[in-house]
């Protein structure tokens, strides 16, 4: 899932999502405003229908307002100038941003699983310099260790971080098993699903 961290003033941070929303008009936006005491306020602008949202889910990208330091690409709001974080993607002053907002959506990559570099570091690196890292174009998605694949497994309905290395294995065998049947496309998704 796509995140953003969105940074600055509330009255120019509320501008941004508004302009954000609407120049992606194809794409689900997920926006989240964490209040004071850590409640939060989840919206999804633009969107047609309770409906529309629940067909479209999960959303293209999440649009994060918050304090809590999360590992993601950040959009600063504020007509003054901040010392450059390695994360800042964009800045947005109240009439542009820095750069489009179809150019953000496409710089922002799926959320890291926020590991310090002592409880991962399998690419080298902690998640906070592996997203500077991928910013700056010099790793791909696909080089984190738990970056997530074309393999997904829910224990109990709920997601298991996978490496690469058995999202591979699943991956390779589930094909292996059904690339034979007469309805199996390479095409199209394959959903197994084990009851107890």
């Amino acid at each position: 899932m796509k995140c953003i961290r969105i940074t600055g003033k509330d009255d120019l941070t509320d501008k941004f999502i508004t302009m954000f929303c609407k120049s992606l008009q194809n794409k689900i936006v997920c926006v989240i405003k964490e209040g004071e005491g850590g409640e939060s306020e989840v919206s999804f602008p633009g969107s047609c229908s309770a409906m529309g949202i629940l067909r479209s889910m999960p959303p293209d990208i999440y649009v994060l307002r918050s304090d809590t330091e999360i590992i993601a690409p950040v959009v600063h709001c504020s007509s003054d100038t901040i010392s450059d974080d390695p994360l800042l993607l964009a800045r947005y002053n109240g009439k542009e941003s820095s750069i489009s907002s179809e150019d953000i959506f496409a710089r922002t990559f799926n959320l890291l699983p926020q590991k310090s570099a002592e409880e991962c570091g399998r690419c080298g690196l902690d998640c906070r310099r592996f997203a500077e890292s991928l910013l700056r174009g010099e790793k791909r998605e696909e080089d984190c260790f738990f970056a997530p694949g074309s393999v997904e497994v829910k224990l109990g309905g709920r997601p298991v971080e996978l490496g690469s290395f058995p999202a591979g294995m699943i991956e390779g065998a589930v094909r292996g098993l059904v690339s034979s049947l007469k309805r199996y496309s390479d095409k199209e998704d394959i959903s197994v699903t084990i009851k107890s």
